[in-house]
């Protein structure tokens, strides 16, 4: 059985997914659909577990341009999907306080505004994430921020399909449909329905590489298991989702932030745990104390709000790393038809999306640091053991 569809066919409707058709019809083109194996209202990827932060500041300019391009997309939509409560990245000793005035410094050259504030400034600010006693000073970004994964995910969807796309749910993809070296279409469903299209692009985030091994590409990421934690419903906490900064400490890998009624963590300070996707339908995990007890156990003791206080919901949530630490995005080599858009944190997604959007309509030139084939060279072991080094935070 074969059914046409647009030009365009998305594979996952996630944040990036949503992103890119969102992108794509804010350039005024509607002949588009997306196909995902979930329903309208649960995320089961890796973007349904995201803690939410969107941080610009990042040690590589390319990611400070996408998260710089994604506040931009969150801000257009409606409703409160990105809220600009700031961060904060702690300085617990003077080795990181230096560090913090020359970030400072580096931001105020990408016009992102950033400043050093000492230790009493920063409690006061998130009295409950703060650690008065190793707190020497931290770096404001007021400008980042809160996404609610799942409502930013929503109203891109909302909003795209307002323009013309189109969402499949329920509608697994079974394989890619290769015709005369050409990816053509591809297969869903019980029925192995084929859904043809003149461009294929793979947002499915840890499932990605499962699929585009079927055509017989290696992509260049590895899905790594990560822990985050939440302290039960809390008396003290209304249920505004957040109205302080999110806090990092970057020596101790360790981030948390206000989740309206409870407060949560999430911890890097363990080793890497990579995982290898196949039939798995969710990005979520059982949590192992034996792999994670020993860093929760230490960040809890860092962040106020946590001490003393019993362990609520614990979660173990898979995302993609790859050795550079920058999305994968653009068109495959030696397989025209297919595109990726992989790799990608909710930070970057909107980033992303515009990118590969620009791309896809022939709007802009490609950027060598995301094309998917810049490790090529690489080993399968070398990608491997250089992307779970970038396990850190």
């Amino acid at each position: 059985m074969s059914r046409a569809v647009g030009e365009i066919l998305i594979v996952g409707a996630g944040v990036t997914g949503a992103a890119l058709a969102y992108h794509l019809t804010r350039l005024g083109h509607d002949r588009i659909t997306v196909v995902d194996a979930r329903d309208r209202h649960t995320l089961s990827g890796s973007t349904g577990l995201a803690p939410g932060f969107i941080g610009r500041l990042s040690g590589s300019p390319g990611l400070t341009e996408l998260a710089m391009d994604s506040v931009a997309t969150y801000r257009e939509l409606p409703g409160p999907v990105f809220r600009p409560v700031g961060s904060l990245q702690i300085a617990t000793s003077k080795a990181r306080l230096k560090k913090a005035h020359k970030e400072a410094e580096r931001a105020a050259d990408l016009g992102i505004e950033a400043t050093v504030i000492d230790g009493e400034q920063a409690v006061r600010l998130a009295p409950e994430l703060v650690d008065p006693a190793h707190t020497l000073g931290a770096l404001h970004v007021p400008g980042d921020g809160a996404a609610d994964p799942v409502a930013l995910t929503h109203a891109l969807v909302t909003a795209a399909e307002q323009a013309g796309a189109e969402f499949l749910w329920n509608t697994p993809v079974r394989d890619l449909e290769i015709v005369g070296r050409r990816v053509i279409g591809v297969r869903t469903g019980e029925r192995n329905t084929l859904r043809r299209a003149k461009k294929v692009v793979l947002a499915a985030g840890i499932w990605g590489p499962v699929l585009a091994a079927k055509a017989g590409i290696r992509l260049p990421m590895v899905a790594v298991q990560h822990p985050y934690v939440f302290t039960p419903d809390l008396d003290t906490l209304d249920d505004t989702p957040i109205d302080e900064p999110i806090v990092l400490y970057p020596d101790e890998h360790v981030y948390t932030r206000r989740h309206g009624t409870r407060y949560g963590l999430g911890s890097y300070a363990h080793r890497p745990l990579p995982f290898t996707p196949s039939t798995v339908l969710s990005a979520e995990l059982p949590f192992d104390h034996a792999d994670f007890g020993s860093a929760i156990e230490d960040a809890t003791r860092l962040i106020p709000a946590f001490r003393g206080t019993p362990l609520g919901r614990r979660l173990n949530g898979v995302y993609a790393l790859t050795p550079d630490e920058l999305p994968i995005a653009g068109p495959a080599t030696g397989l025209p038809g297919l595109w990726f858009a992989e790799a990608c944190w909710v930070t970057q997604a909107g980033g992303v999306g515009k990118y590969l959007a620009e791309l896809l309509l022939d709007k802009r030139e490609p950027l060598a640091s995301l094309a998917p084939e810049r490790f090529d060279s690489w080993s399968a072991d070398r990608v491997w053991d250089t992307a779970l080094e970038n396990y850190a935070g």
